[in-house]
């Protein structure tokens, strides 16, 4: 009965977010992230993707010595409007990169450990209509990404992505990424929930054009999904 008991209020946590940040922000559902994922279609508001392009991961093994490199990688792209005006193209690759000892030649069985992981997402996002290009970079050791969006025109704003763990409640820690915090020169400015069916908070002071570039960071962050093993 416990079990039963916590499986039901983790499909109900959300995101812990700072109130202030709640109390300035517009919230909207995400649909298109559960179920049967082909020919996909993402969601949330009036912004609605193409239908995504994904290819299978692959993996890369650099072999030296008793030592491996392994890449394991994947790429997705797609179309991003408002429900009437095209937004963005984007178009991300993400994986993971973990580094094993292998002894097996020595000592025989499953004598292969990892001693360290990286984790990756890289996405380009190409606005429409201002035609300007924006880059995200995340990275990660062990479970957490965080990175940049930016753009090469040094006069345009620098957005800082963090992801977290943190559900609503003290014991709402959980091991894996809930969610993102977007930061724009030290203040919120969006945020993103990634479990359950998903969740997308913007900033309801924000110019337009922020908005939509924000919305687009948010579907590229809720379409990310780790290589699969």
């Amino acid at each position: 009965m416990s079990a039963v008991v916590l499986l039901a209020a983790c499909t109900t946590a959300n995101l812990l977010l700072d109130s202030r940040f709640l109390a300035s922000a517009d919230y909207f559902p995400v649909t298109g992230r559960q179920g049967w994922l082909l020919n996909q279609r993402l969601g949330f508001g009036t912004f609605v993707s193409g239908k995504v392009d994904r290819d299978w991961d692959t993996t890369d093994t650099l072999a030296i010595g008793g030592f491996e490199r392994v890449r394991q990688a994947g790429a997705y792209r797609f179309s991003f409007s408002d429900g009437e005006d095209n937004v963005a193209q984007l178009d991300c690759k993400n994986g993971d990169d973990t580094d094993h000892v292998n002894l097996r030649g020595v000592l025989g069985g499953d004598a292969r450990w990892i001693v360290d992981a990286d984790s990756f997402l890289e996405c380009s996002i190409l606005e429409w209509g201002e035609t300007l290009s924006w880059k995200l970079l995340m990275s990660s050791k062990g479970e957490l990404l965080r990175g940049y969006l930016y753009s090469e025109n040094k006069a345009l704003p620098v957005y800082e992505v963090l992801s977290s763990v943190e559900l609503e409640g003290a014991a709402w820690a959980i091991g894996e990424i809930a969610g993102y915090l977007i930061y724009r020169d030290g203040v919120q400015v969006a945020a993103i929930q990634v479990v359950n069916e998903g969740g997308v908070w913007v900033g309801n002071t924000l110019p337009l054009i922020e908005r939509r570039r924000l919305a687009s960071l948010a579907a590229a962050l809720l379409l990310y999904r780790p290589s699969e093993s």
